[in-house]
């Protein structure tokens, strides 16, 4: 029988907030156990660092500039090619407990044949949730408090099916650790306010170059203003909620080992995009291209041994840790995708490419009077693109300024060099080859060898 399979999606989790990833006191001891049992790869990106666009990659291997969802919500046609359909096709029992976030209409028996899809969003009727940084305690039977009561459910379909005549593809798509930041004992109390540091590239106010729309949502969130210490209350918060969901994966962890699963699952560990959490001195995330909202974790669990164990330093967009489960299992990619199996002999990117922001144009300037604690609009407007190899980044919008950064020399992103002078031939090289992967969609990877994109 083919493996079964186990997807664990937490919600806007950095890839640097993991012990396994080098944070240095949040103890992620079961994502690390994780890590130590599989495959870390310590390079992976999302295609959009938007809830919506990045999930659809990663079921399809399309970014959002070909399947065309560019906001936070489910819009892609069930009926379209995706790895959903591929799995019912090839039987397997397929389950969700968390936000589907990726399409159109009632999932729940059609693409999933059981489970519960539910968002609860950024819980903007919290009464504790006032400011975009805001971060609270949440009591234990508040109808918030999802990821215990999920994985509750996902551990009772693993029971059921354990050793049926399907195999069985579950995915956990957990809120934690999105925003609003809040979870319950003995979470919320694990961080202390005083354990953390402004991050190197925190500022309350704009610099040369600085992008509009990171401008704007400084301003319409109010964290122009943020006081320093409720932001480093969001952070211990933030971490509480990595750590509630650290323990629901030793608890799935524990559930596959006891019924003697292990030896037959695949597990993949995955978060759709990052968070500010201070960078650059705001939280959430807009549709822009910074590390600490596109690099994530990716960790697979391959317990055929195709997949190289230890930590792997190439770069790897996340629609690719999709097309390796279904490379293990035997099953092909939708059509159309450009994800690459990291099984395959030609699994190797040159670069990263990115695309996000709906077709509406930023503002200008400020609106006068807005205030929202969510990246609400005017946030999410603007399309534009981003080109990452291992040194450089250019991001490129339709209305708003271009970005160049040298990434080993300058990783937090403090100085924009794309309008200096003597990066003039880096940054031709960079849109260039911007240009050919913008190209090459629709064509790829039929027509083109896989390792050349």
């Amino acid at each position: 029988m083919k493996p079964n399979i186990v997807i664990i999606n937490p919600d806007q989790l950095r890839w640097d907030y993991l012990s396994c990833y080098g944070h240095k006191f949040i103890e992620t001891k079961n994502i690390d156990l994780l890590a130590q049992m599989g495959t870390l790869f310590e390079h992976a990106f999302t295609s959009a660092p938007m809830c919506g666009p990045s999930r659809v990659s990663f079921l399809t291997g399309q970014y959002p500039i070909e399947h065309g969802v560019r906001q936070y919500g489910g819009q892609y046609d069930q009926s379209k090619p995706n790895a959903l359909k591929i799995l019912g096709d090839a039987g397997y029992k397929r389950a969700i407990w968390g936000k589907d976030h990726c399409f159109k209409g009632n999932v729940i028996g059609s693409l999933y044949d059981e489970g519960e899809d539910i968002c609860i969003g950024i819980m903007g009727q919290n009464p504790n949730y006032v400011n975009a940084w805001d971060s609270a305690e949440l009591p234990i039977d508040s109808q918030w408090n999802l990821t215990k009561r999920l994985t509750d459910s996902g551990i009772d379909f693993i029971k059921r099916h354990a050793h049926g005549e399907q195999p069985f593809f579950l995915t956990l798509n957990y809120q934690d650790p999105h925003p609003f930041f809040t979870c319950p004992e003995p979470y919320c109390s694990l961080f202390d306010a005083s354990q953390f540091d402004l991050p190197a590239n925190y500022r309350n106010a704009p610099v040369e170059n600085e992008i509009r729309r990171l401008t704007h949502w400084r301003i319409h969130s109010g964290e122009i203003n943020m006081p320093t210490d409720e932001l480093k209350q969001a952070m211990a918060m933030y971490c509480g909620q990595i750590r509630y969901v650290d323990d629901q994966v030793g608890r799935i962890l524990g559930t596959l080992r006891n019924l003697n699963l292990l030896d037959n699952t695949i597990i993949v560990f995955w978060s759709d995009h990052g968070e500010f959490i201070g960078d650059f001195g705001v939280t959430h995330k807009i549709p822009a291209f910074y590390e600490c909202l596109m690099r994530v974790p990716l960790i697979i669990y391959d317990p055929t041994n195709r997949l190289p164990k230890g930590k792997n330093s190439n770069l790897v967009e996340l629609m690719d840790g999709m097309a390796t489960a279904l490379d293990l299992c035997g099953l092909k990619q939708p059509p159309g995708s450009h994800a690459l199996s990291q099984i395959s002999e030609n699994c190797t990117r040159k670069d990263i490419y990115a695309d996000a922001g709906m077709l509406l144009q930023q503002p200008k300037e400020p609106i006068d009077g807005l205030r929202i604690k969510g990246a609400l609009a005017p946030t999410p407007y603007g399309p534009g693109s981003m080109l990452r190899n291992s040194e450089w980044k250019i991001c490129m919008y339709a209305d708003d300024c271009g970005e160049l950064y040298n990434i080993l020399h300058d990783p937090k992103e403090t100085k924009n060099l794309f309008y200096e002078p003597q990066y003039n031939e880096i940054k031709t090289t960079m849109m260039s080859r911007l240009t050919q992967r913008m190209m090459c969609f629709g064509q790829m990877p039929e027509r083109l060898p896989r390792g050349d994109y």
